[in-house]
């Protein structure tokens, strides 16, 4: 009959850890050949059978060595930015590649891990506490420590994997106005127009410099800033993001995704969350109240994104003419 592994010191709760933390905790060498360690890459081992996440990945390298820091791709995922679907955490059942960066270098990259060596000030780098599922099943959740870039520091080093328009989304989520009720009570943008400007610098300064000329404070999500910059590129008049319908009476109402207000016409994108019924019922209020005030809604869609967006400027763009046209009329 096999013999049990022995257990592991209780300072090494982690299902992800490196071989060093491991010896240094008073693991043998030959422990780690048990069983029920599996080695990912050289020098760092995996638990009970489990595949390691992101965050795991990223917190067993910080507690090895102080100098390692989450940056890049990684540090954008572990701190929910927005991302193309093919580099987003859910965008395939593999783990995404962890980018992490060392001042003094290290060499081995591959399908695990990505190295680099950024040069990183103190007020480039933040702390955070990422939630690990313990190996016991019944035992509270661990909280991983990760040293990671800032946002906007992220954003920067972003402009050597993304194209303009997501520089652009990203930095609109960045600056975008919380919704204490929907975010944990957080009432500041993640990020100021001036703290990306002073990240426009380094190789990718004219892209982002050229990005963040286009971001705007009020966009929701990716979707509405595609949207934002189609009404842009077809000559349509900028519009409002994300701020309070005012009726005749100055009440404000609810907030639309984009309104002009010099024509009373507004427009709402609805995506997926907007399928189920108690938000159609919601969506349908919203409508009538926007009627009542004397407002044209326009519904946009999955589909009017589609070539460009060219159904959502159609429609758009008919809204207002028709509005400009009936204030025509009406001063006759």
């Amino acid at each position: 009959m096999a013999r049990r592994p022995s257990p592991f010191p209780v300072s090494l709760p982690w299902p992800v850890l490196t071989r060093a933390e491991a010896l240094r905790a008073g693991v043998t060498p030959g422990r780690l050949r048990a069983g029920d360690i599996t080695r990912l890459r050289p020098g760092l081992l995996t638990r009970d059978g489990r595949t390691g996440t992101e965050s795991e990945i990223a917190s067993a390298y910080c507690r090895t060595d102080p100098g390692a820091v989450a940056v890049g791709l990684t540090a954008a995922r572990l701190q929910g930015m927005p991302l193309p679907d093919h580099l987003g955490s859910r965008s395939t059942s593999r783990r995404p590649r962890v980018h992490l960066s060392l001042p003094h270098g290290r060499v081995g990259s591959d399908a695990v891990v990505r190295w680099h060596q950024f040069v990183l000030a103190p007020s480039d780098v933040r702390r955070a506490l990422y939630a690990v599922e313990p190996l016991e099943t019944d035992a509270a959740l661990l909280a991983a420590p990760v040293r990671l870039t800032t946002r906007a520091r992220t954003w920067r080093d972003l402009a050597a994997h993304l194209s303009s328009f997501w520089l652009i989304a990203i930095g609109d989520h960045l600056v975008r106005r919380p919704r204490p009720d929907l975010e944990n009570g957080r009432t500041e943008p993640w990020c100021t127009i001036a703290e990306l400007r002073e990240q426009c610098t380094g190789r990718h300064a004219a892209a982002l410099s050229s990005a963040l000329d286009a971001v705007r404070v009020g966009a929701d999500s990716p979707r509405e800033t595609l949207l934002r910059l189609a009404f842009a590129r077809a000559g349509l008049p900028e519009p409002f993001l994300n701020v309070p319908l005012i009726a005749p009476d100055g009440t404000e109402l609810h907030e639309p995704d984009f309104q002009w207000p010099a024509h009373r016409v507004c427009a709402e994108y609805d995506g997926r969350t907007h399928s189920t019924p108690d938000q159609v019922s919601k969506d349908i209020r919203r409508a009538r109240r926007a009627a009542a005030a004397g407002w044209v809604e326009v519904r946009l869609h999955t589909g009017d994104v589609e070539r460009r967006c060219a159904p959502a400027i159609e429609q758009v763009r008919a809204a207002l003419a028709a509005r400009e046209q009936e204030g025509g009329q009406g001063g006759r």
